[in-house]
């Protein structure tokens, strides 16, 4: 069906000439008595001229003007299909005129009708209906072409431990993770995702969830068994594969917004005041690749901190953003 439909809308202007010959040669009403003597009957056709000449002209215009509304709806150079309808926005993400989706300088763009992957770059705004009755803003993490890896622009969940226990990080993130899908339980417009920490490889990076530092991830740390769920938490390897390092602003500006203290980092919108650790950051489900400790009693996991960066932390609850996937 889909094949059918990129024939259909590539070949638009093909698809009307034969609408016009078909108008022309039944609804009208031509009948050729003799070559020289040709009859125009209108009763049938819809159209408002009187004669052959003015019919013609009245199908073109009508034609033009469908393929135009068509042009407008698939920009140039995109084969479209008909796009996911929960979609409500698409903005053009610009670190300095349009970082939220709700800045008066955001840029409008099309690139989710697209089938090409690449299409919607990392950062692209995504203001998305998840339910019936809510609407949420995302940032686009990856675009494989046919659906879209997007991470929610805010914190979902706040003021929660990864893993119950501070001093063993070797269970996984079974105390933020569950809150996590519990909070996103209810939307229902995003597409299920089953996978399993460990194995399952997100976006073209690599599985392990153990990370000696936020480039060299090489162990499985902790394993999982299979969830399905409607989001899950960023990985440190997808965080990198964004730009973000252990340096300060090294993440793009989205990835720290809504943080407290995010403002001296480059965010527009700080939740809560510096030195908050409940809200400098939230989780990644990497961990570190072994029982690293403070004073011999916090283990280790990964985070996006309001400074702008990936970094370690331990004890505090921070919060998470919830990751989905969703059709273009």
């Amino acid at each position: 069906m889909k094949k059918i439909k990129d024939l259909v809308n590539k070949n638009y202007k093909v698809v009307i000439g034969i609408i016009i010959g078909i108008t022309i040669s039944i609804g009208i009403g031509v009948s050729a008595v003799a070559t020289k003597d040709v009859v125009y009957d209108n009763s049938k056709s819809g159209l408002t001229s009187t004669n052959m000449q003015g019919a013609i002209d009245e199908l073109n215009t009508k034609a033009t003007t469908k393929i135009n509304e068509a042009e407008k709806k698939c920009p140039t150079g995109y084969i479209c299909t008909k796009s996911n309808s929960n979609i409500v926005k698409a903005y053009t993400y610009n670190s300095t005129s349009c970082i939220t989706g709700e800045e008066s300088t955001c840029v409008e763009n099309s690139c989710y009708v697209s089938q090409t992957s690449g299409s919607c770059p990392a950062g692209t705004i995504i203001k998305y209906k998840v339910n019936d009755s809510t609407t949420k803003y995302f940032h686009v993490l990856h675009d494989d072409g046919e659906t879209m890896t997007l991470q929610q622009r805010e914190n979902t969940v706040y003021n929660t431990a990864w893993y119950s226990s501070s001093d063993d990080n070797s269970k996984g993130p079974l105390t933020i993770l569950p809150a996590l899908e519990s909070a996103t339980s209810g939307w229902t417009n995003v597409n299920d995702q089953t996978y399993t920490m460990g194995t399952t490889n997100f976006n073209n990076t690599n599985a392990y969830t153990g990370c000696s530092s936020y480039n060299s991830c090489t162990t499985n740390t902790y394993t999982l068994g299979q969830r399905t769920a409607k989001a899950r938490m960023i990985t440190v390897q997808e965080a990198a594969a964004v730009g973000c390092t252990n340096s300060s602003k090294s993440c793009p500006n989205w990835m720290n917004n809504y943080l407290a203290c995010s403002t001296n980092y480059g965010g527009t919108v700080s939740e809560g005041s510096c030195g908050y650790p409940d809200n400098d950051g939230y989780w990644t489900m990497s961990t570190y690749s072994s029982k690293k400790t403070q004073d011999n009693a916090f283990a280790y996991a990964w985070l996006v901190g309001s400074t702008g960066n990936v970094l370690e932390g331990y004890y505090y609850a921070y919060g998470a953003r919830a990751v989905v996937v969703i059709n273009k």
